[in-house]
């Protein structure tokens, strides 16, 4: 029985393909690097799938890469002729665990569908800055995409998971390791780590298929505030904005909290003919009234926040209106969504596609990195005005996920050379000055970046070689 077969028997009759043109919109992918052609797409439906998938791949030598939804991130670089794993079909949504704060979603779930659940019970999930509408949960938050709330509480968001490690073995984290969990067990699900200090979490969030294929988590919840009272604070300089991020995060003030340059906002508000007219720099706060006097906690927050403009950033103002776009009582319904599915993605509308480079750094540091960026921008024949600029400040501002948002012409081979070169240059200048790339994607950003850490890329080769003897997990590539 040839390999096709053997994974029919598997999935059943349409869950395996070999045709390109069902292929081709799964290697799609946000990136400058060439999809590669799989052998096989497999479509399977629940965990025991997975799980036999990967052991045949075992038998057979033959490479697996998952895919958990049509607009999948930019990690997802099937290797040429192996198995593509598409986890979309993955749909199930347990009701959400109100006493614990917490819901079990698989891997296929998407933003818009976790979203539509959780509103009818007045919750939310802390989300990055506008998933796409149809990309997965599960894959975001397992990557750790920086989350729009900087409050340290929140800031590890899975409580539990399923892991089908690269053997086929199925393995479980945190209480939700409890036997017969979670039909015949008191375990809630919700305590993340091992038996005594052990924490697996930390080598599982990393990169979806590295060292297994996770197929669902216990993701935290938030109560949905009553009210809200949204602020833009406009700076001209970057270093006059990093001082006054540092003493609202001191203070610990508002939730969502997001620096956006005129090039991103502008993006996000669907005009760009506003960018001139927007400050080149803006802070996006949201301070949200709780269940019990929401009107008290919002009043109690704004004379903070009053009295540290007074202090700390007098010369800029605390604004109700966005420049040219109404009310900021608009950005909190922003915030806290994904954006629409029917609509051009933000990061495509500038010039059609984006490449995105992003790193954690410390937030006084960010001036420089944004200067550094600039001119490699400016000295390999882009505009540097044209690059968005995303920063957001990570529990309480100890530390800061500095992000650049390249826009670029797909269809223009001009346009994608000059990109890659500036993407190339900038990686080069950012590592100089000692960026944290935590997720480093692509082959292009892995090689640099794992070449000026060899040692910790032993390391990584030595783990994964432990839990994947056969190599047959996303080969060549070490957590993305």
């Amino acid at each position: 029985m040839n390999l096709k077969d053997e994974l029919t028997k598997i999935v059943g009759d349409g869950g395996v393909s070999d045709n390109k043109d069902d292929i081709n919109p799964l290697i799609k992918g946000q990136s400058l690097e060439p999809s590669r052609m799989p052998g096989f797409v497999v479509s399977v439906k629940n965990s025991d799938e997975v799980r036999k998938v990967i052991q045949l791949a075992n038998d057979q030598k033959t490479s697996v890469t998952p895919s958990s939804s049509m607009e999948h991130s930019r990690s997802i670089m099937p290797c040429e002729g192996g198995i593509l794993l598409d986890l979309s079909r993955m749909k199930n949504i347990e009701a959400p665990d109100n006493r614990n704060r917490k819901i079990k979603i698989e891997a296929g779930v998407t933003w818009a569908e976790v979203g539509a659940v959780l509103k009818k019970e007045n919750l939310m999930i802390n989300n990055p800055l506008l998933p796409r509408a149809n990309s997965s949960v599960l894959t975001s938050v397992l990557e750790r995409e920086p989350m729009l709330n900087a409050q340290f509480e929140f800031g590890e968001r899975i409580m539990s998971l399923e892991m089908i490690w690269p053997t086929g073995e199925l393995f479980r984290t945190g209480s939700a390791s409890s036997i017969h969990y979670p039909e015949k067990s008191l375990a809630t699900g919700c305590y993340p780590y091992g038996p005594g200090p052990l924490d697996p979490m930390r080598l599982l969030e990393c990169g979806q298929g590295t060292m297994g294929v996770c197929t669902w988590i216990n993701i935290k919840t938030e109560l949905l505030p009553e009210i809200d009272k949204a602020i833009l604070i406009p700076f001209d300089k970057l270093e006059a904005l990093t001082e006054a991020l540092y003493a609202i995060q001191v203070k610990k003030l508002g939730k969502e909290c997001v620096v956006l340059n005129s090039q991103n906002l502008a993006a996000i508000l669907e005009n760009p003919g506003l960018k001139d007219s927007l400050p080149p720099w803006s802070v996006l706060l949201v301070l949200p009234g709780g269940r019990m006097f929401p009107e008290e906690k919002i009043a109690y927050e704004k004379e903070a926040l009053d009295d540290l403009q007074a202090r700390v950033f007098s010369s800029s103002k605390l604004l109700d209106e966005i420049p040219g776009a109404g009310s900021t009582d608009i950005l909190p319904g922003l915030l806290r969504n994904p954006w629409p599915a029917d609509k051009i993605y933000w990061k495509d509308q500038p010039k059609g596609a984006c490449q995105d480079l992003f790193f954690i750094t410390k937030l006084e540091k960010t001036p420089a990195f944004v200067e550094a960026v600039r001119k490699a921008a400016d000295s390999n024949g882009y505009n540097p005005d044209d690059i968005g600029v995303y920063i957001q400040p990570i529990d309480f501002a100890s530390g800061t996920h500095v992000e650049f948002n390249i826009f670029y012409d797909e269809n223009s081979a001009k346009e994608k050379t000059a990109v890659e070169k500036v993407y190339t240059a900038a990686i080069e200048e950012t590592l100089k000055l000692k960026a944290h790339y935590t997720r480093p994607y692509g082959k292009v950003m892995s090689k640099m970046v794992y070449d000026n850490a060899s040692s910790y890329a032993g390391m990584l080769k030595k783990v994964k070689g432990i839990f994947d003897p056969n190599n047959v997990m996303k080969p060549g590539a070490l957590c993305f």
